[in-house]
């Protein structure tokens, strides 16, 4: 693959150097058009190659190493704990906005096939702001009812 781009990058630097030095006329036009064949022939290499191994019965896909193909998972693992970090962070905004208390949120999530899924909700509610005692556990309540709905993993909030 190394050889073939290359190739390709060498077939286009040299067409175009080329047609820096051509002097303009019938002449240029002609060796432009012979350059411009010339570079989609060495594109195109590989796609003659590929039909006449075909026809011969010999075609040999290119066999791939399992540890190349195989996914980085401490990268996936990254990504996914940026996502629920960003999740964090939207969902005590959110019960700030809606609800008006200030509270922390942690987001418990797994990667299941290489897909990220949310398992548990926690918001731990720091400071209720308006709400006297008497009203935390129906806030705390109501809090849990209205995410639930929205999410499908398990809601936890308290105090």
């Amino acid at each position: 693959m190394q050889a073939y781009i290359l190739s390709v990058c060498g077939a286009v630097i040299l067409s175009a150097l080329v047609a820096i030095l051509l002097p303009e006329g019938k002449l240029g036009k002609f060796i432009q058009g012979i350059l411009r064949l010339f570079c989609l022939f060495v594109v195109t290499m590989p796609l003659f190659s590929f039909v006449v191994s075909w026809k011969d019965g010999n075609v040999k896909l290119p066999e791939t190493d399992a540890q190349e193909t195989a996914l980085d998972e401490e990268f996936i693992s990254y990504v996914f704990s940026r996502r629920a970090e960003e999740e964090e962070a939207a969902w005590c905004e959110y019960v700030s906005e809606e609800f008006g208390v200030r509270a922390s949120a942690e987001v418990l999530w797994d990667f299941v096939d290489y897909a990220y899924k949310v398992t548990q909700v926690k918001i731990k509610i720091e400071d209720f702001g308006i709400y006297e005692e008497d009203e935390h556990i129906f806030v705390i309540e109501q809090i849990r009812e209205h995410i639930s709905g929205m999410i499908s993993a398990e809601v936890d909030v308290y105090e």
